[in-house]
């Protein structure tokens, strides 16, 4: 008697530590998927309120556009009408002050963020004029090393992705000095042929020798995203009234201490004298000052009471007053890039 009771014993212990262990892995499980469904709610809340702001920015372009207001209007032309930020959002400062200034930030261009309210959160948005980009598939050899020697890289390392991004790009087979053609590519342990064409996104970058995440998306030194484009015309060169601080110094050789200031006498000038603040020639290369016609539009979502952020862009062409397309849309922008500080 006494040994069936130490094993009905011995069974009850084990029936309580497996229904222990079931109920310790069910709390597990549900406070994960709790946690997932959070986290999911979140990305796609920040998702809407990413593209919030881009078809903001998007508006205010076209509201501007239809008023023949732009990068080059005289001073207080933006003021005129009132864009008043989504969700009721109200405004401050003088009358037309503030309607001019993020008229101005989203119609010139320049890469500028802007943060605005909206709802349990926000978004930041900024306008890039792609005509303010180098070409990848226009820019000759020459500008190309002067581009990477106005950045101060290194010499050794400027001269292999020059060559790198050469052989990519043009239709032959043949090999430079410091380039890469298909013995290479295919050796990779993810093997892929050289496309021997022109880029169709920057991000194909990230396929030629040399070029890694780090370098493209600016993690160390200046990022290649912010410098390069496939969608501007690209013959008539650099666009100086919408270049960004990067894409100037590579454009031009200045110093970087000077840029800023540079930036704000343009920014003053409205269009009026600008050939006048650039040094005849600088940078040995083609550049002009016209009106954003390609603009990408990058906007980050989030929200007050988390942490998660999501950042969408589109490439937005415009085509007459009233209308535009899209030629890329990407739900999803890589980076890893923090939130833009304010830029008062």
């Amino acid at each position: 008697m006494r040994n069936a009771r130490g094993i009905v014993l011995i069974l009850v212990l084990w029936v309580m530590m497996v229904l222990t262990v079931l109920a310790a892995e069910l709390a597990r499980s549900m406070r994960i998927e709790g946690l997932t469904t959070d986290v999911y709610q979140q990305d796609v809340a920040t998702y809407y309120l990413a593209t919030a702001g881009l078809h903001r920015a998007l508006y205010t372009i076209l509201r501007a556009q239809q008023q023949g207001q732009n990068a080059l209007t005289a001073g207080g032309a933006f003021g005129q009408q009132r864009f008043g930020a989504f969700g009721g959002g109200q405004s401050t400062g003088a009358p037309g002050q503030q309607e001019e200034e993020e008229v101005d930030v989203w119609v010139r261009g320049d890469g500028r963020w802007k943060k605005e309210e909206f709802g349990e959160g926000g978004y930041w948005v900024r306008v890039l004029d792609e005509g303010g980009k180098i070409n990848l598939n226009a820019v000759d050899e020459g500008y190309l090393r002067q581009t990477f020697a106005n950045l101060k890289f290194d010499m050794e390392f400027s001269q292999l992705i020059v060559d790198t991004i050469q052989d990519w790009r043009d239709s032959d087979s043949l090999v430079r000095l410091h380039g890469a053609e298909n013995d290479y590519y295919l050796a990779l342990p993810i093997p892929y042929p050289a496309k021997d064409g022109f880029f169709h996104t920057p991000e194909e970058l990230l396929l030629v020798r040399g070029i890694t995440p780090a370098l493209f998306y600016g993690r160390e030194g200046p990022a290649l995203r912010e410098l390069f484009t496939v969608y501007s015309g690209g013959g008539n060169g650099v666009n100086l009234l919408t270049a960004s601080p990067l894409v100037l110094q590579a454009a031009t050789g200045m110093d970087p201490q000077m840029i800023p200031e540079l930036i704000q006498r343009r920014n003053e000038a409205r269009g009026a004298n600008l050939g006048s603040l650039f040094s005849a020639g600088a940078g040995g290369g083609a550049v002009n000052f016209g009106l954003p016609q390609i603009v990408t539009i990058e906007s980050i979502g989030y929200r007050n009471d988390g942490d998660i952020t999501r950042r969408v862009a589109a490439v937005v062409q415009k085509l007459g007053v009233n209308s535009f397309r899209f030629l890329r849309w990407q739900d999803r922008v890589e980076g890893g890039e923090s939130l833009p500080q304010s830029e008062g």
